[in-house]
């Protein structure tokens, strides 16, 4: 028994390490406070006006500033973020909005349904979604401090869902700033109600934003891009680093905590690096042309259906994706499968055909005379560059003199916006959430689509409530698409991404990247 009293010592001393252990592991996996973070990205942003523009980059930016009156969950479903909740009439017509109360602007002014009412009025202007919505709105007003309400001419399907797209999406700014900006004017006073603020920007050197301490976030857990939102980091460094191989070396020596928009083929290099992490983003983007339906030779229809004939897809996706099937799919939807509602599966659509005899003979219907076709890409983003040369071979193997012009990102997003400028850009399209909402087959973003049967049924989409009747819209318009041809679909193209391991709490499910509930581990 003497003999006992050691052990049961020593029992007690390795269960007393062992929970010693466990906690300082669970203390390092909790979230803390702190730190500088810094992101690499491809360059600057166009716009730090999230009314203003679609660019991605702009989309990811403002997003950590501004937040809107809803958001979307990790369905992809509209859920309420600077709105308490809505209430709809019984006959479809009149949406009453409460807002929250208490939330702040980074200015320390409280936001009220005035904040709202000139933001979203001035979004639906200028926005592509708002244009969208406020086609069918006939009265836009507060009520009262704290709720708004909206009259629509006829009954809708797109309210929430427009409210909820993080892409090109209804900021909410002070009234007086949304006053002082006509829409077509950038914003150039940056203030929302985000986690973080705008403390610095310093053009082709860094943008600096800082955590906002009287940040009023919902009650709710995180959930896709809306529910609780914590800035846990000091302050995001974004810092524009164009060329590809030195955001992924900087990642990799520790320089940066984490970088977007990397060449595949840096893949295999950073799952073996101990210290950084692959993060494979899909969706992405499906690869496209567009085409300048306002002036110039692809107004032709047959020239974009020559195009669209020629092609052959998978060698472009197969090199675009450094060989890695993992990195590329071949789908001809207009909707990735990630956004399962609105993705379709139909027989017989003109895609990838690679029919060279058709081509030739829809060129010589289209009168083509071998005049050159300003293709316009970019190099900062090397799979548009990567799959445009490879198109301008195909092209020209059948007959087309395509003068690929080459320019830096925020050149080529300039001068898309003018129609005497180009024939052809090259983009990518990221996830639609609502078939309204493909800018595309839309009459105000670039490239202009213009035709009265694609907008016709844009417009039917849009009024239509029922979702079966909805879904043979979309299989119409999809269709529709192939005939009338105002970009060319390529394939889907999942998108790479690097982080530091010490970055933690990152939701790699996103397709856009955000940095609040993230946290850096000492």
């Amino acid at each position: 028994m003497a003999r006992s009293v050691p052990v049961r010592k020593a029992l007690v001393a390795v269960v007393a390490v062992l929970l010693v252990a466990v906690g300082a592991a669970l203390a390092a996996d909790a979230p803390r406070k702190g730190g500088v973070l810094r992101v690499g990205n491809l360059g600057e942003p166009p716009a730090l006006d999230a009314h203003w523009t679609t660019a991605s980059i702009t989309e990811t930016l403002t997003n950590h500033i501004y937040e809107g009156l809803y958001s979307l969950d990790s369905g992809n479903r509209p859920t309420p973020m600077l709105a308490e909740g809505v209430t709809v009439s019984k006959d479809g017509l009149v949406y009453t909005f409460k807002l929250r109360q208490g939330v702040k602007f980074h200015n320390g002014k409280e936001m009220t349904s005035e904040d709202v009412v000139a933001s979203l009025a001035r979004w639906g202007k200028q926005s592509v979604y708002g244009k969208a919505l406020f086609a069918q709105v006939a009265d836009w007003k507060a009520l009262d401090k704290y709720t708004a309400e909206m009259r629509l001419k006829e009954k809708s399907a797109i309210v929430l869902i427009s409210l909820a797209v993080p892409n090109n999406f209804g900021a909410i700014y002070p009234k007086e700033i949304a006053d002082k900006f006509a829409p077509e004017v950038k914003v150039t006073e940056y203030i929302g109600t985000g986690p973080f603020k705008l403390a610095e920007w310093k053009p082709d050197q860094y943008i600096r934003m800082v955590r906002f301490d009287e940040y009023k976030s919902r009650n709710e857990k995180p959930n896709g891009y809306g529910g609780g939102k914590t800035a846990y980091v000091d302050e995001i460094r974004w810092v524009p680093v164009p060329e590809v191989a030195t955001r992924v070396a900087q990642v990799e020596t520790g320089e940066l905590d984490f970088a977007d928009d990397l060449n595949v083929d840096a893949y295999d290099r950073l799952k073996k690096n101990p210290n950084a992490r692959a993060i494979v983003s899909k969706p992405y983007y499906w690869l496209v042309a567009v085409m300048n339906k306002k002036e110039g030779l692809m107004t032709n229809q047959k020239l974009r259906q020559a195009w669209q004939a020629a092609i052959d897809i998978e060698p472009i996706m197969k090199n675009v994706a450094g060989g890695k099937t993992e990195f590329y799919r071949m789908d001809s939807s207009l909707a990735p499968v990630e956004v399962t509602a609105w993705h379709t599966k139909l027989a017989g659509l003109p895609w990838n055909e690679h029919n060279k005899d058709k081509a030739k003979r829809l060129l010589q219907e289209a009168g083509y005379k071998k005049e050159p076709i300003r293709f316009m890409t970019t190099q900062e983003y090397k799979w548009m560059y990567d799959f445009a040369l490879l198109t301008k071979q195909q092209l020209e193997d059948v007959g087309f003199n395509i003068d690929l012009q080459v320019v830096d990102w925020a050149t080529l997003v300039k001068r898309r916006n003018n129609s005497k400028e180009y024939d052809v850009f090259t983009t990518g399209i990221g996830a639609s959430y609502d078939p309204t909402h493909h800018i595309y087959l839309t009459a105000s973003w670039p490239g202009w689509t213009t035709d009265e049967d694609i907008l016709k049924l844009q417009a039917d989409l849009a009024r239509e409530t029922d979702p079966k009747k909805r879904m043979a819209l979309w299989e119409q318009q999809t269709r529709q698409f192939y005939e009338k041809v105002p970009v060319i679909r390529y394939g889907d193209l999942f998108g790479l991404r690097a982080a530091r391991n010490t970055l933690k709490g990152f939701n790699e499910t996103n397709e856009r990247v955000r940095f609040y509930n993230v946290w850096l581990e000492k």
